[in-house]
């Protein structure tokens, strides 16, 4: 089996973890190479990222069209994304070599704005950039208005990404196995605001008509888009990239957002 390991550079001094855990590798018997970037993933069995959900998003795209599964070792804080913490890579290995590990495939969305498809695994972010104005846009889903929120702005995000802003700003937390859009508002004007879920078979377009150019566009933390003007239009829909992740351990994804969200905040407090 044949391993590529990924690191985020600026957490990792020197490749000091990258070079650990390809001894680790050599020391099972696994072929495999440290990767500086994502130029060739070919003849890859699995994509070892070794870093927080940030590396993580910043490569799926590349893993998802090449169809390398990832394996996600945690450098990070929170890592909802990640598989594994740097010490269970050694565990990790045996499992993957003894053929103890599954893949889960997670849905990705496509974000055309101005022409431009950009693919998503977490969320599509449109927001005010001004704390002096209010954002004014429109949501619709198969031509017909959900709604028009005034406010900071709106999320759609898929269900990975319901673990990220959309719950902070008081979005469901989807299953995996879901397969459906979340749209969360930002702190908008109104008493009746909810979430929406839609199905992964509709498509969302999102209008800007703010009356200032003070809107932009973030996709997965990356800033695509500045000074959407009134009238900008952009559609969101299911990918047909999908990305899947290596899972070596017995925990589920409930059990994994138990210990990450609330035993973390116990954490916190204590």
């Amino acid at each position: 089996m044949r391993l590529g390991i990924y690191t985020n550079r600026s957490k990792d001094e020197k490749l000091q973890k990258a070079e650990a855990l390809a001894g680790e590798c050599a020391a099972k018997g696994f072929d495999y190479r440290i990767l500086s970037d994502m130029s060739n993933l070919e003849g890859l069995d699995i994509l070892v990222v070794i870093g927080g959900d940030g590396t993580i998003l910043n490569i799926c795209g590349d893993a998802a069209r090449a169809g390398v599964p990832i394996l996600s070792v945690n450098n990070g804080r929170m890592g909802f994304l990640t598989e594994i913490e740097l010490f269970e890579f050694s565990a990790a290995l045996g499992n993957i070599s003894a053929g103890k590990f599954e893949t889960e495939e997670r849905m990705m969305m496509d974000v055309v704005i101005d022409g431009k498809t950009f693919v998503s695994l977490n969320e599509i972010l449109v927001v005010r950039e001004k704390r002096n104005s209010i954002s004014r846009i429109d949501v619709r889903c198969g031509g017909e208005l959900i709604d028009t929120y005034e406010g900071d702005g709106v999320i759609v995000s898929t269900p990975t990404g319901s673990t990220g802003y959309s719950l902070s700003s008081g979005g469901p937390i989807l299953s995996p196995k879901i397969k459906a859009f979340v749209l969360t508002p930002l702190c908008v004007h109104s008493l009746v605001n909810r979430p929406w879920v839609f199905s992964d078979a509709e498509s969302l377009e999102i209008e800007v008509q703010s009356r200032d150019d003070d809107n932009s566009a973030y996709i997965d933390g990356r800033e695509v888009a500045v000074n959407l003007k009134k009238g900008a239009k952009i559609i969101v829909r299911k990918s047909e990239l999908t990305v899947n992740f290596v899972r070596v351990g017995k925990q589920s994804f409930y059990g994994k957002m138990y210990r990450k969200l609330v035993q973390w905040n116990n954490f916190k407090k204590g």
